[in-house]
């Protein structure tokens, strides 16, 4: 089963589409948390969570079959290094952040409650896109080039729409780091024909980073 909006679109035509749609996405969603976030302040991340997922999700099932997206999560050829690469991704911000910042979850139950369930959707709808999506769209472009176009405006969106509120979202240090864990779930997608390995490294690092603790400034990345 296949829903697609803009049918009279020619296949060209919806990869131009596709390719174009981070730009336009990133533009109104900043758009309207630029004017909303003086009003609803620490709701500011669940508008934009669920803008920014909606859209993700709509462009994902416009445009691609069910039987696709099942195929972008299929059991993934076993490639041994990637496969640790992919889980030291995860567990480097459980190490560098969640363990050092345990108190926050003792003294924020709730929240550390919607940090897991964040975690627990997140991922699905930024790989589905970000490493889905977009890199099918781009499979007529030079492999590096898609990769960097779609890692770069991965970390882009993080500045762009969770920077509104969120100081730690707005180092550059942060965008570089997005950036190289974009390029390499890419080349984990391309290298086991899967996004399986690419998602559960993705779940880890949302809960590792304390995305919510973040996103309301409870947790600053030092320096910032």
């Amino acid at each position: 089963m296949q829903v697609n909006f803009i049918l009279h679109l020619k296949s060209k035509q919806k990869r131009g589409f596709i390719l174009l749609s981070p730009i336009l996405i990133i533009t109104v969603i900043h758009f309207i948390i630029s004017i909303s976030n003086s009003y609803i302040q620490a709701y500011s991340w669940v508008l934009t969570a669920l803008l920014y997922w909606t859209l993700l999700g709509l462009m994902i099932v416009g445009f691609v079959s069910i039987t696709t997206i099942k195929d972008w999560f299929k059991k993934p050829l076993f490639k041994k290094k990637w496969l640790i690469i992919g889980i030291l991704i995860g567990l480097f911000p459980v190490a560098g952040i969640l363990i050092p910042n345990y108190s926050l979850i003792i003294e924020y139950p709730t929240i550390a409650i919607f940090v897991l369930f964040f975690a627990l959707i997140n991922p699905w709808f930024e790989q589905g896109y970000w490493r889905g999506l977009l890199l099918d769209a781009g499979k007529n472009l030079p492999a590096w080039a898609i990769v960097f176009y779609s890692s770069f405006l991965f970390s882009l969106s993080h500045s762009l729409l969770w920077g509104i509120f969120s100081i730690g979202n707005r180092s550059i240090q942060l965008f570089i780091v997005l950036f190289i864990m974009g390029i390499i779930w890419s080349v984990i997608r391309y290298k086991t024909k899967s996004l399986r390995w690419p998602l559960f490294s993705h779940v880890l690092v949302d809960i590792g980073n304390l995305s919510v603790f973040v996103f309301l400034n409870l947790y600053v990345p030092p320096g910032m």
